[in-house]
């Protein structure tokens, strides 16, 4: 596994030191949790872009859009 070292300003410290520990989880698990969480939302954004002309065309708009497509409530 590889290591990356970032400066946070004492404030961000801070708050990562608190949500870490009210999750009962390491720093390193936050930190590694959250750019996971960054990563895949940023590749749903961009797919959103891509597909967005070909759902608009099928009056495809909103999530719910989506799920009453599929059958299904939100």
């Amino acid at each position: 596994m590889a290591s990356v070292t970032v400066t946070l300003s004492d404030s961000l410290e801070l708050q990562l030191e608190r949500a870490s520990r009210a999750r009962g989880i390491s720093k390193s698990d936050f930190v590694r949790e959250a750019i996971e969480r960054y990563i895949r939302w940023d590749r749903l954004r961009e797919m959103r872009g891509i597909l967005a002309p070909y759902l608009d065309a099928q009056g495809i708009h909103t999530e719910a859009d989506v799920f009453k497509r599929m059958g299904e409530t939100l």
